[in-house]
């Protein structure tokens, strides 16, 4: 029998599909990717991140157990380490901004009213993706890749494909099986709608760091 989280995978394969064909996981892997697109990309992920461990630090407020309520603080936590390290070595100076893109607001702003409003079943369904999809591109990075030793995005890629971070993304996906052992047919539905939701918007995340993504007006 499957688990809730391999049956709502299953609907979401077309979106990783399309994840791992766009140009900018094709460009990485291959280390054509522009500098000034993954400077951009750096600066939107750091600004995106700041806002997703406060949605971390509110669902693990939401939880049942003790120690998924740690995890996830843990999990904040270890954004602002890690991924300081990733950002201190790939974002320069010049590319640093402010302002959020239409996409990473976007997203930001969703994850936020998901979380606040919506109950613990349906915010850790929701925060999911954004452990579940890294963790299957750098995977995926580390299994094709023939450049290991000269992709200078090396970092960024061993950070997502590491044993620590599959065992990060194992925990996750327990609880939020867990939580959907007890979910109400309406709560399950509404899971399933915003990890297919947050899964959207991890291609779009990338898709306009590639295009540099600027607000139109």
């Amino acid at each position: 029998m499957q688990d809730w989280y391999e049956k709502t995978r299953a609907k979401t394969e077309h979106i990783f599909q399309e994840i791992i064909k766009h140009s900018f996981v094709t460009d990485l892997t291959q280390a054509k990717l522009d500098k000034d697109i993954f400077g951009f990309y750096v600066n939107q992920d750091s600004l995106y991140l700041s806002e997703y461990k406060k949605a971390l630090v509110s669902v693990g407020s939401k939880c049942h157990h003790h120690e998924d309520t740690q995890f996830f603080y843990e999990s904040a936590t270890g954004i602002i380490q890690v991924e300081d390290a990733l950002h201190k070595e790939f974002l320069e100076e010049k590319y640093k901004n402010p302002e959020p893109s239409p996409t990473c607001e976007l997203y930001n702003s969703y994850l936020a009213r998901i979380v606040q409003n919506e109950s613990v079943e349906v915010g850790v369904a929701a925060v999911l993706p954004c452990f579940t999809i890294y963790k299957e591109v750098g995977d995926f990075i580390l299994r094709t890749q023939t450049n290991k030793d000269s992709n200078p995005y090396q970092k960024w890629i061993d950070t997502y494909a590491s044993e620590e971070f599959a065992l990060a993304v194992e925990q996750a996906i327990n609880i939020v099986n867990t939580y959907a052992l007890t979910a109400s047919p309406q709560s399950l539905a509404k899971m399933e709608e915003v990890f297919i939701k947050t899964s959207q918007l991890e291609w779009m995340f990338w898709d306009s760091a590639y295009k540099q993504e600027q607000w139109k007006i």
